[in-house]
């Protein structure tokens, strides 16, 4: 029998040829990656490394031709090198014209497409419908339901194989911090959230607690600097953080504030604790430091994925492999990739940033950077949404804002405000599955 040949061009995104490569793999028998060749003369990175992790992936094995491009600029360079075709053996070449530079989908098309005639057709996966739309069929076929993906291979296809890390529910970091106390502590905060008291603990979070606990140097790791820290605030001021926090804590709070540890705690009754000769830096910083931490931020990011892991689970999603919290990978000579949430929908690739601020340049910036976060492995397929502090009649803007300046489709970015905190796991449920 004759070869069935699928040739797939490989750029910097090798999501979209996982995915038409994995839904069409079982319709041929030899397949050809063709990628750009490092050339320095001309200034070309080389995608050689993405070629073999897809082949890697996809379990390509010994059907496998790797397939280098000298010039990816040059035509007469692009159809020298793909003269390795041997047309009298061949009864189907199928092109994926996804990836790859425009110049490479121009020749390469053209080249196959003259030299295989009939036997030749060619498609291309569509980021705003996720269907695969062949040249002779304009209907497609959609594959966000049909294909998969998991974290970790996500991640290894753009090469991030390096200290990939992320938390789930039952092992997260601060379970083991808080031991006994941590579900109390969490419900308790969530008990404020749902009960609408959002906006008025993260003002105390503002001020007092933020300037008490966020000063200059290492307070945190160094009583004596912490304490003159706190010698600093005017103890006649009744508007001081120290007065604030000790008389002005509302009750809700204290009982967060209580729930900790006794080891824990930064509060000693309804007064600041203030750590006394007979302490350490070690045992003053283990004390206090991983509540500073949790209350600083991270309370938030549990509270969002603690409102959406049971619905996601009751979507047949894996933990671990299709959503997490605290995720963080790395790869040679590029920095590290982060998101405070992720979730992936068959292969669409959703990263949620989470901020308390109610500032506008605060959360444009958070914005920017989840949007570059997810289009970095999940490309325009991905979906990014950003959770703020800030007031609902600002929320639209913006969206419509990140939208324009980063040339994101409008529903690739979705923007919720301190009002969608009370049902947040129904709002991200609602935009992940739509």
């Amino acid at each position: 029998m004759n070869e069935k040949v699928l040739v797939l061009l490989i750029g910097t995104n090798p999501l979209p040829n996982y995915i038409v490569g994995s839904y069409l793999r079982e319709n041929y028998n030899k397949f050809v990656l063709i990628y750009s060749e490092r050339n320095e003369e001309i200034n070309q990175s080389s995608t050689a490394d993405y070629a073999e992790k897809l082949k890697k992936h996809l379990n390509l094995n010994n059907n496998c031709v790797p397939l280098p491009l000298y010039d990816i600029s040059n035509p007469k360079s692009i159809r020298n090198d793909l003269g390795i075709f041997p047309k009298e053996k061949i009864d189907e070449v199928h092109l994926n014209y996804t990836g790859g530079t425009k110049t490479m989908v121009a020749h390469v098309y053209n080249f196959l497409k003259e030299k295989f005639g009939d036997k030749f057709n060619a498609s291309y996966l569509d980021a705003r419908s996720y269907k695969l739309v062949y040249d002779y069929n304009e209907k497609g076929v959609i594959l966000k339901d049909k294909i998969k993906i998991d974290i970790k291979t996500l991640l290894s296809i753009h090469l991030y194989d390096k200290d990939v890390s992320f938390e789930i529910y039952d092992t997260y970091s601060y379970k083991k911090k808080f031991a006994d106390s941590f579900d109390d502590i969490s419900q308790k905060i969530e008990n404020a959230i749902t009960g609408g008291r959002g906006e008025e603990f993260i003002k105390w979070l503002e001020d007092p607690f933020r300037k008490i606990f966020k000063g200059p140097g290492k307070i945190l790791e160094n009583k004596s600097k912490f304490k003159q820290h706190i010698d600093n605030f005017s103890k006649n001021d009744d508007l001081s953080p120290i007065n604030k926090f000790n008389n002005y804590t509302p009750d809700f709070i204290w009982d967060i504030l209580n729930a900790f540890p006794e080891d824990k705690k930064i509060n000693d009754g309804k007064k600041l604790w203030i750590p006394d000769d007979s302490i350490s830096n070690n045992k003053f910083s283990d004390c206090i430091k991983d509540t500073v931490e949790f209350l600083d931020g991270k309370w938030f990011e549990w509270y969002v994925y603690s409102q959406i892991r049971n619905k996601l689970l009751d979507r047949k999603l894996k933990e671990g492999e299709y959503f997490g919290i605290s995720l963080k990978a790395q790869r040679k000579d590029s920095p590290n990739f982060e998101l405070d949430i992720f979730i992936i929908n068959g292969y669409q690739l959703v990263g949620l940033s989470l901020t308390t601020s109610k500032r506008q340049g605060d959360c444009k910036l958070k914005g920017f950077e989840v949007i570059h976060r997810v289009r970095q492995i999940g490309g325009d397929e991905s979906k990014a949404i950003l959770i703020t502090g800030m007031d609902s009649s600002k929320k639209d803007d913006l969206q419509k804002d990140l939208a324009y300046v980063t040339g994101t489709a409008e529903d690739k970015i979705v923007v919720f405000a301190i009002d969608d905190w009370v049902d947040i796991g129904d709002k991200i449920c609602e935009e992940v599955f739509r």
